[in-house]
């Protein structure tokens, strides 16, 4: 079976590294097979804010370091909200039940207008 998880909405609009809190894996866990990390700025966005970053993953529980992943960069062409689309990149970590996984984000240039990011987990059970 898989189980998608998703840690809560988190202002993130900064260039220094941000946690997205901690996504604890449920019972059953077996192994992480995806991360996703979704990130976006509210309306009001112009030309000069484009949105890109790096999702960071790290464990007290597994080694996940180093974990770095790109986010795929979103220019906004006019004024209004930009959003990164969800995209899963594949995993293939070994993992037990109550293994804590925090995310981080590091966005490339700082968002003025209420930015916020989230991120996921899929694994099987």
């Amino acid at each position: 079976m898989i189980k998608y998880l998703a840690g809560a909405a988190t202002a993130s609009g900064d260039t220094v590294k941000t946690s997205l809190g901690t996504i604890t894996l449920p019972a059953g866990a077996k192994q992480i097979i995806g991360v996703w990390c979704m990130a976006h700025g509210g309306a009001g966005d112009t030309t000069l804010e484009n949105v890109s970053g790096i999702l960071e993953l790290e464990s007290p529980d597994v080694n996940l370091q180093p974990c770095q992943i790109p986010l795929e960069p979103l220019a906004v062409l006019t004024s209004g909200m930009a959003s990164i689309p969800n995209k899963v990149w594949p995993m293939n970590v070994a993992v037990t039940t109550g293994v804590r996984v925090t995310g981080y984000v590091t966005m490339d240039q700082a968002l003025a207008i209420n930015p916020s990011c989230r991120f996921g987990l899929v694994v099987e059970v």
